[in-house]
């Protein structure tokens, strides 16, 4: 009878070597904080903004809370006026007639 696999061969008949054995490094110093500085700066709100346009375009906006005025939009207007326009020029003839 034949058993194909790997044969076992018991712990005690491998050679022990060095290199082998996990080091371990010392543990490191304790450092003592006095303090911690949790200050963090003084950031304008913003809110996001997610629009669904045309062709399933998605357009974020980031819109400062304070003011209402627009931070970025990603993509920008002239982004979204040259898809547009691509999109416009490979309608067919018939259909931008309509």
């Amino acid at each position: 009878m034949r058993i194909d696999g790997p044969n076992p061969t018991p712990a005690s008949a491998q050679p022990a070597s060095p290199e082998n054995k996990p080091h371990t490094a010392p543990p490191a110093p304790a450092e003592k904080v006095d303090h911690v500085d949790q200050h963090q700066p003084d950031l304008p709100a913003t809110n996001v903004v997610v629009e669904i346009q045309k062709g399933n375009i998605m357009v974020y906006k980031f819109i400062d809370e304070a003011s209402g005025r627009l931070i970025q939009q990603i993509p920008s207007e002239e982004m979204l006026k040259l898809s547009e326009s691509i999109v416009a020029s490979q309608l067919p003839q018939d259909k931008k007639e309509e």
